[in-house]
């Protein structure tokens, strides 16, 4: 697991780019920050597998793909992992990039996205992530699903 598949990188920055820009949290005051797209899409994939894996082999599972995601983006090391599966501590990471270390920031959705599918890839496969993923956006283009070793050649 030291690099993240291209093919991965590609379907995550696709899962990213399909979230709206602006959606706010649900169930929080009024004016609060939007998500990141990076939370609204793991919680996405959440849905799904704690069906598949349970709260608790999502929660591992996600925490994995964040303490290897964290390696590369060093923003991330605040950010946890908590008992439901959510992620917290990535508002710090928002603040920054409007403060001006955007460099270090910049792509921290798209890895943690990435190496997320990575593990799912790892552990169950290409075809069941991909049916997870297609469950999660049933709206997506199936041409946005292809094949991550289609991908490869």
């Amino acid at each position: 697991m030291d690099s993240i598949s291209l093919p991965s990188t590609d379907l995550a920055r696709r899962l990213l780019a399909s979230e709206p820009a602006r959606v706010k949290n649900s169930g929080t005051e009024p004016g609060a920050a939007p998500l990141p797209r990076a939370v609204r899409v793991c919680d996405k994939l959440r849905t799904v597998l704690t069906t598949f894996a349970g709260v608790a082999g999502f929660r591992s599972l996600l925490a994995r793909a964040l303490t290897l995601a964290a390696a590369r983006v060093p923003e991330l090391k605040n950010v946890t992992v908590l008992k439901d599966g959510s992620l917290s501590g990535f508002q710090n990471i928002e603040s920054g990039k409007k403060n001006g270390s955007a460099r270090e920031a910049a792509g921290w959705e798209q890895v943690l996205v990435a190496q997320l599918l990575d593990l799912l890839i790892t552990f169950i496969g290409e075809i069941l992530m991909l049916q997870l993923v297609s469950q999660a956006w049933p709206d997506l283009p199936v041409g946005q699903l292809s094949s991550v070793t289609e991908n490869k050649s």
